[in-house]
């Protein structure tokens, strides 16, 4: 299919729906109410909206290939699918009530000269001819508005050569005898929305880069001249008393009055026919994007490339508009929408001008304060127009964005959001460096050295209900590097210029085990908790570990945490011991657990924590009680051992004391065991957890020996001296 350049595509189309139906029966109205004066500011305050939007439009034109859609494209390849659906709905909504504006203008118009005829005939033949054309396809439509255009042009000729009586003054400030500023405001905002008629034929342009800037400001410029032109004649040569009770008063008072009416009819003719064509592309770029229900029947193309079944549910819409409301009640619901549209199209190009990510450089350059004003002035606009209809709408996107999220769609091209949160993240961390950090802050970050993935999938559900829900893991591998100096260097050159079936066994092993910690991780991020997977190579698994926590230690979001699963092979304690050491030099937390082999954590119900006078790992013990406490919705017991009965009242108060510090559950419970803590290790109440702490002598065969006499999974903690349960 041949495609449309600037002024067919784009110039024709926006100015025609500029220079529409508002304009021939409405101005003369708000003239009347508002005056001159008045009528200006209403002008320029709605041109605002416009210029700053469709200067926002021409930002992201340049930028990116727009394609199908218009506006809905636009803000969905900016800010994602979700965002872009929320909004393309209200915006087909617009473009559709804005066909059905178009056609009862065209039907009052009509009426006026043939009073005779039928309003409801005239509104659906209108239809079906507008139908008929947009079926013909999109260039047949565009050629059809040259000779629309050429009769506008006619029309404001005759009207600019009235010879009518002019009034002896101005009036600069009406006295708004039929409604009120704003509510004249939104009847004359949708003049100014033409911008979507030619954004909504981007995907039918030959470059939508140089021709959607260089079309919409164009008439954007050459509307505003012949609006302010026009109101100023309308206040010439009219009492304000006619303007508001005549709403032809632009055919009575012109000079030829047969070219004015054609002017009229063809205005609102060559807009519904905007409407028609425009909105339906709305449509069927949503169905492409499988955002809205029945979206292949909406997706679907003739053989002219025209979205047949788009547009004929458009024109049953626009049907159902006309035989529910006049022009007054369309109009101000189509400003509502068009404004939702536009801050929307606003806020998406502030966005990416203010992270300053390098993929938005447009070719049409735009100064951040522009869309940041184009939002806020829409926004006001909003709640000064009708503020409840304006909470309304924007709880309806709110709810359709949260469907569409939950939905979770994934689109084939990038969007900005993930750029947003990067730069407010690291935003975050600059100001956080700048800040002491305290124990009040601190929550479990914590690194996990994963030898084989395949065994840890048990260990995964601990894990789980140690950081949620806002903790964070970092899960990592060591892929052991056994090649020698030479042969290392000679495997990184081929996997850096990709030769050899060496680079690719070896890409194999070290994908595979990324890819299993993928597995290991996805269930956690599907709860969005912050996992992090990665593979480095080193000689030996403690190397790894090591040099993995030098850097993340470096790093922002640091973690505080080591965690260690205790093998029950006693000959691998030695490097349990070695790995631990790690941490200590690193002042990391330390986590060691060790899973019961045959009941693993039981019913998750009962947790033991041993706390003895003074312990230096009590604060690390109580936090990670308190975590799993919370997401096992358990028992909680402390346990103190006492060498006599003497020491039994001092330990349950200092017990006692410390759980109303802690501001722990009223239920958690007091255990003191009077006599030798390995010969009473067995008296204690059954639990699906023991945590004990980690003393400087604590070795492997302890760790084994208290595990076996407890006969539960345990978790063995050490504190760093960053942790404060009483914060």
């Amino acid at each position: 299919m041949k495609k449309l350049g600037t002024f067919a595509g784009v110039f024709t189309p926006t100015i025609l729906t500029i220079l529409g139906v508002i304009m021939y029966l409405r101005l003369g109205w708000v003239v009347g109410n508002a005056g001159f004066g008045g009528a200006l500011i209403i002008i320029i305050l709605a041109k605002m909206i416009t210029v700053t939007t469709g200067l926002s439009i021409a930002a992201i034109a340049t930028n990116t290939r727009v394609g199908a859609g218009g506006s809905y494209a636009l803000i969905s390849r900016s800010l994602g699918l979700e965002a872009g659906s929320a909004v393309g709905i209200p915006l087909y909504l617009s473009q559709t009530l804005g066909g059905a504006m178009y056609i009862s203008g065209f039907t009052e118009a009509w009426i006026a000269l043939f009073p005779v005829h039928d309003p409801v005939i005239v509104g659906v033949s209108v239809l079906i001819l507008v139908l008929g054309v947009s079926l013909l396809g999109a260039q047949f439509a565009m050629r059809t508005q040259y000779v629309i255009m050429f009769v506008i042009a006619a029309s404001l000729v005759s009207f600019f050569s009235a010879t009518g009586v002019a009034t002896p003054h101005i009036v600069f400030w009406g006295d708004f005898p039929q409604a009120p500023f704003w509510a004249v405001f939104a009847i004359f905002f949708p003049a100014v929305t033409g911008i979507e008629a030619g954004a909504a034929m981007s995907g039918d342009l030959k470059d939508s880069k140089k021709s959607l800037p260089l079309g919409m400001l164009s008439a954007i410029a050459v509307s505003f001249v012949i609006y302010v032109a026009v109101a100023y004649y309308l206040d010439r040569l009219a009492s304000p008393a006619a303007l508001v009770s005549n709403t032809t008063i632009m055919i009575d008072i012109s000079r030829w009055r047969l070219v004015v009416a054609a002017g009229v009819l063809g205005a609102t003719l060559s807009s519904a026919l905007g409407s028609v064509v425009g909105a339906p592309r709305t449509l069927m770029a949503m169905g492409s994007d499988k955002v809205i229900p029945f979206f292949k029947l909406f997706a679907k193309k003739s053989r002219a490339g025209e979205p047949v079944y788009s547009i004929i549910f458009t024109a049953t819409g626009i049907l159902i508009s006309l035989l529910l409301g006049d022009l007054n009640t369309i109009a101000p619901l189509l400003t509502m929408f068009f404004l939702i549209t536009y801050a929307t199209i606003n806020i998406a190009v502030a966005l990416q001008l203010g992270i300053g990510i390098p993929s938005f450089r447009p070719r049409f350059k735009v100064h951040i304060s522009i869309p940041i004003i184009g939002f806020l002035w829409a926004m006001v606009v909003m709640f000064m127009v009708n503020p409840i209809f304006a909470v309304v709408a924007w709880l309806m996107i709110i709810s359709a964005y949260l469907v569409q999220v939950k939905r979770g769609l994934q689109a084939p091209w990038g969007d900005v959001r993930s750029g947003m949160f990067l730069a407010m993240a690291e935003w975050s961390a600059r100001q956080s460096e700048k800040l002491q950090s305290h124990p009040k802050t601190w929550k479990p970050n914590i690194m996990v050295p994963v030898e084989d993935p395949l065994s840890w999938h048990l260990r995964m559900d601990f894990l789980r209900d140690i950081v949620f829900p806002s903790g964070t893991l970092r899960l990592f591998s060591v892929k052991i590097a056994t090649e020698s100096v030479n042969s290392i260097i000679r495997s990184f050159s081929n996997r850096l210029f990709g030769r050899g079936p060496e680079t690719k066994a070896h890409s194999a092993e070290r994908n595979l085990k990324e890819n299993q910690l993928l597995t290991l991780a996805k269930p956690l991020q599907d709860e969005d908790l912050l996992v992090t997977t990665s593979v480095i190579e080193c000689r030996h698994f403690l190397e790894g570990i090591s040099i993995t926590a030098q850097v993340m230690r470096s790093m922002y979001f640091a973690p505080n945490i080591m965690f260690f699963s205790m093998s029950n092979d006693r000959g691998k304690d030695a490097r349990l011991e070695d790995m631990i050491a790690i941490a200590v030099r690193e002042k990391m937390g330390i986590i060691v657990y060790a899973q019961h082999q045959k009941n693993a954590l039981g019913n998750k119900e009962t947790l033991n924590v041993w706390l003895r006078r003074s312990s230096p790992n009590k604060d690390l013990a109580i936090l990670m009680a308190i975590q799993l406490n919370r997401n096992w919705n358990g028992q909680l017991r402390f346990i103190t051992v006492v060498a006599g009965n003497d020491y039994v009242d001092r330990a349950r108060g200092a017990q006692e004391r410390l759980i109303d510090r802690a501001r722990l559950p009223i239920s958690t419970e007091t255990v003191i065991l009077v006599g030798n803590f390995k010969n009473v290790l067995n008296q204690a109440p059954t639990a699906d957890l023991n945590i004990f702490g980690i003393s400087n002598e604590l070795d492997g065969d302890t760790m084994h020996d208290l595990m076996a006499a407890v006969n539960t999974s345990c978790l063995f903690v050490k504190d760093s001296g960053d942790e404060s349960m009483v914060v």
